[in-house]
């Protein structure tokens, strides 16, 4: 997947650990999809030139969680599960776009599938729960309003 200006792109400028992978950018794809973007710098590499996979494992884990806060009406979450499979590297100053697919949701937790892609190449993909953390979570799709 190729980035997409086109996109309603918003800066995402983490705090804490997020702060060391920004800044990103997210959009809304429409049909539970959304999309993270990142252009690797020399930071982002390990000791063999190409991108760390603990970058892509913490691009994954951003992207899937600010969908799943995304979709949850902007409800408090976190990973309480993350899976992955690396593809392919990526390389220095290639832009990564990261595709959250919300694939379930209940009351409680946010079922998520991310690829992420660099330089025309799907690089990752990874899957993941989310837990709601207020103490009130979202209506899960379908469920009409909580009274």
């Amino acid at each position: 997947m190729d980035y997409d200006p086109n996109l309603p792109w918003s800066d995402i400028r983490g705090a804490g650990f997020n702060a060391h992978i920004g800044p990103l950018q997210f959009a809304a794809m429409g049909d539970n999809r959304w999309c993270a973007s990142v252009v690797l710098e020399d930071r982002h590499l390990n000791n063999g030139g190409v991108c760390h996979g603990g970058m892509l494992l913490t691009l994954a884990d951003v992207a899937m969680g600010a969908a799943t806060y995304a979709a949850g009406g902007e409800h408090p979450c976190a990973t309480i599960q993350l899976d992955s499979q690396f593809i392919a590297a990526a390389k220095p100053g290639q832009r990564l776009v990261a595709v959250s697919t919300q694939m379930r949701r209940t009351r409680e937790l946010s079922f998520m599938q991310c690829e992420i892609w660099g330089g025309g190449r799907r690089v990752m993909r990874a899957s993941g729960i989310w837990k709601y953390l207020s103490s009130r979570a979202p209506a899960a799709a379908g469920e009409g309003s909580a009274t």
